[in-house]
């Protein structure tokens, strides 16, 4: 535990990935065993550059630059991205000692295997999983896509550099078990990272660690962390891989839809069955009054409660 102060988590995010986001959420929430304060950054409100080459790849690249304002200027706060799994407790990052550092992130030394023959390949510093030293950080967004604009550095060496942090401040003492690129060990990978856009396991079957995510997506399903109107609108909108709709029944809000259902119709059937037996009673009733003895009968009762009638009103 980090005490009463909770680990504050930024996950940057666009419509497309709040799914991803929710199970994501739900990784570091079974996982932790410190408070964890977690807020899915989406539709935040940043500035956006002139020029066409700076401006963000990402509906969510310049969120991270907010992150200190938010957190009053103190404590210390992770930013991730929302195509991600974690598989081991944040507490672990949460005690990470900045020293003379106010950034703390991962290095990546060698080309993962699916990165081999893709043109935007990264080694060195990776900022998709950052701890901030939020007290120490006078990050303005204004003032940072002034600097692009100005042409003070480039989107690369905003993005990829980090380059409004002295380098000498930035240390990479997060380990790269924290932010494996399309890697996974079970018992070895905390964090697996999905990088590869066309092949994210909730839009596609092709990535080889799809099987993973899925996983977390049905445990995610099974604890109510994701909201199945939210499944069905993303296959809608396109954002999602149909296939992810087969599981929704594993949802708790699908099994109580389902049971309602249930208790519906079998109750429907129960007036069903008995609006049957009420027909066959009139009908036998209709039967019985076109007889004969039914005949008789009222022609032998019926001066009979005519003579009580009569009777009741003499007294």
């Amino acid at each position: 535990m980090i005490g009463a102060e909770p680990l504050r988590v930024f996950v940057g995010a666009d419509e497309s990935q709040m799914v991803a986001a929710r199970v994501l959420e739900f990784s570091i929430r079974r996982h932790a065993t410190c408070p964890v304060s977690l807020t899915v950054m989406k539709d935040v409100p940043v500035p956006r550059p002139r020029e066409g080459r700076n401006r963000a790849q990402t509906a969510f690249t310049f969120y991270r630059f907010l992150i200190p304002r938010l957190c009053d200027r103190r404590g210390r706060a992770l930013y991730l991205d929302a195509d991600m799994l974690v598989f081991a407790d944040l507490a672990e990052l949460g005690t990470l000692p900045f020293g003379r550092h106010v950034v703390l992130c991962t290095y990546q030394s060698d080309v993962p295997a699916h990165w081999k023959h893709r043109p935007f390949v990264h080694l060195g510093r990776q900022f998709s999983v950052m701890l901030l030293d939020c007290a120490r950080l006078d990050w303005d967004v204004e003032a940072i896509v002034r600097g692009l604009d100005a042409g003070r550095y480039t989107y690369a060496q905003l993005v990829s550099e980090l380059c409004i942090v002295p380098p000498d401040q930035i240390a990479e003492t997060i380990p790269p078990d924290w932010n494996r690129l399309e890697s996974f060990e079970a018992g070895t990978t905390k964090l697996l990272h999905y990088t590869i856009v066309a092949t994210q396991p909730w839009k596609s079957t092709d990535n080889p660690l799809r099987d993973v995510w899925m996983a977390a997506y049905r445990d995610a399903l099974r604890a109510g962390a994701v909201d199945p109107a939210d499944v069905l609108g993303g296959i809608e909108e396109g954002h999602l891989h149909p296939s992810l709709a087969d599981d929704l029944s594993l949802s708790p809000a699908q099994l109580a839809r389902a049971r309602m259902r249930g208790e519906l119709a079998q109750a429907r059937r129960s007036v069903g069955a008995s609006a049957e037996r009420i027909a066959d009673l009139e009908e036998s009733l209709a039967s019985l009054r076109r007889s004969w003895t039914w005949r008789i009968g009222r022609c032998l009762t019926g001066p009979l409660a005519r003579l009580r009638a009569a009777l009741r009103r003499l007294r």
